[in-house]
């Protein structure tokens, strides 16, 4: 009895896995989700144009194989994609960033392929924050997203 038991609770496991793999969940607001549900983009190295901040989601690989994917905000600065991060310390997406620079975006409900590059040099930092009207008081990464 008891092993029965274990076993379709096993297996009730198993098949949770799998649907979390197969089936995509969009993070909504500051709920995360994991692969991200669409459609590649026909045109992966779109002509991004200035459209102050928008709200994207940035999936990322982790170390245990399930993608793991937030929304944040982005903005584009001479014609490139940055995501920025506060308090980047507590959060796992630039930690799986950091292990693995491989991410999708979805802008717009299309999905582009990318490498997400943090900005290390403080000037260069400060310069694109103040391009989004931000002051670099420090605690902040951005990341610039380059195509593939």
């Amino acid at each position: 009895m008891l092993r029965k038991l274990v076993l379709g609770a096993c297996a009730v496991l198993a098949l949770a896995c799998i649907a979390v793999l197969v089936v995509p969940i969009d993070p909504m607001g500051r709920i995360p989700g994991t692969r991200l549900a669409g459609d590649l983009a026909a045109d992966q190295t779109p002509a991004w144009t200035d459209y102050g901040r928008k709200t994207i989601a940035v999936q990322t690989r982790t170390s245990y194989g399930l993608p793991h994917a937030v929304t944040t905000t982005s903005w584009v600065h001479d014609g490139d994609l940055y995501v920025p991060c506060a308090r980047c310390d507590g959060k796992r997406w630039p930690r799986n960033v950091a292990r693995d620079n491989r991410v999708r975006l979805k802008v717009d409900g299309e999905l582009y392929d990318r490498r997400a590059v943090r900005i290390t040099d403080a000037t260069e930092r400060a310069r694109i924050l103040a391009a989004v009207g931000r002051e670099d008081v420090g605690g902040v990464a951005v990341f610039r997203m380059t195509p593939m």
